[in-house]
């Protein structure tokens, strides 16, 4: 008849804790004559040093803050986790040094700023007014300046023209209309108004 398996173990670990060698106790010494040792003094109180006093914390602090009721109660089980950062606020000035607002600085290790490197990448024909002299610039900018405005005039001119216009079509549909009202007021035997 076959065993269950159940019963197994129990017998493979019984017969695992018989075979197993004993471990030895460790040797116990015999205490030596009262003559031959040496008598222990008790230790001084002003010799021992307060474990406490090193600490760069207050362990009375910690104790009193333990001892209150918590500040913040949990309701839910989610973990909530706070910060508490207990320090100066920092500045931009802090951040950029006290000059940030002064601009570029010309470069003192040897490199270049912007504006240098785009002036020697840039072809000079294709920089600003590079294809023109001072005085052929002035004559463009101006001429720009003069095109926009005429420009802008004769948008504001159409605009008040399409108002006058649209106007003028309103007040010709309200006499047109008028003027049916008299026709049918005197084919209906009315006195005109």
């Amino acid at each position: 008849m076959k065993a269950p398996m159940t019963l197994f173990f129990p017998l493979l670990l019984a017969t695992s804790a018989v075979a197993m060698p004993r471990q030895s106790a460790p040797p116990v010494v015999a205490p030596a004559s009262s003559a031959q040792a040496a008598p222990q003094k008790a230790p001084d109180p002003e010799e021992t040093p307060d474990p406490t006093a090193e600490l760069p914390v207050s362990v009375d602090r910690i104790k009193d803050a333990l001892s209150r009721p918590p500040a913040i109660r949990l309701e839910d089980s989610r973990a909530v986790f706070r910060v508490e950062v207990i320090g100066r606020k920092i500045t931009i000035e802090d951040i950029l040094g006290p000059d940030y607002l002064k601009g570029p600085i010309p470069a003192v290790a040897g490199g270049m700023t912007h504006q240098e490197f785009l002036d020697l990448v840039t072809p000079k024909d294709v920089q600003g007014y590079a294809a023109f002299s001072n005085g052929e610039a002035l004559t463009v900018a101006a001429t720009s300046f003069a095109l926009q405005w005429a420009l802008q005039k004769a948008m504001h001119k159409f605009a008040e023209a399409k108002q006058e216009r649209e106007r003028e079509a309103a007040r010709k549909e309200v006499q047109d209309a008028l003027a049916e009202l008299e026709k049918a007021r005197i084919k209906a035997g009315l006195p005109p108004k």
